[in-house]
């Protein structure tokens, strides 16, 4: 019999186990297992543990694991397509924000700030003044 056909998109770890039951009752001696269930029992993992797969399928953990990670390796390697940027159009912020700035020296001192809709402050330069009002 063989396995090249077989489709493991949606398969589950019973449909999967009984492929790998028929391969085991049907193949010659001392055969490798087919890379179409080796790729079956890889596309499992994600949804299972390895533990549950290896044992499911009476695979080599240490197999299986090397084959899940090659497998990511795979997908890690493929080249990322970097977003395109995308302006919305949005020159100034939206109002009304509303936003608090707390602050706190090493003295103790505290600086609280509530503000709804544009402060019309330079929030950089008060940071800077309270922080340096004891220099």
């Amino acid at each position: 019999m063989k396995f090249t056909e077989f489709s493991s998109k949606n398969s589950t770890l019973e449909e999967i186990r009984d492929q790998f039951e028929t391969w085991r009752k049907t193949r010659e001696k001392r055969t490798t297992i087919p890379d179409v269930l080796w790729e079956a029992a890889v596309s499992l993992c994600p949804r299972y543990s390895l533990c549950q797969v290896s044992k499911a399928l009476r695979l080599n953990y240490s197999d299986l694991k090397l084959r899940v990670q090659a497998s990511q390796s795979f997908l890690q390697s493929s080249p990322v397509i970097d977003p395109a940027f995308i302006d919305l159009g949005l020159k100034n912020p939206i109002f009304p924000a509303e936003y608090t700035i707390e602050m706190e020296d090493q003295n103790g001192a505290k600086m609280r700030m509530y503000f709804k809709g544009e402060a019309g402050l330079d929030l950089l330069e008060l940071g800077k003044v309270f922080w340096s009002k004891g220099s």
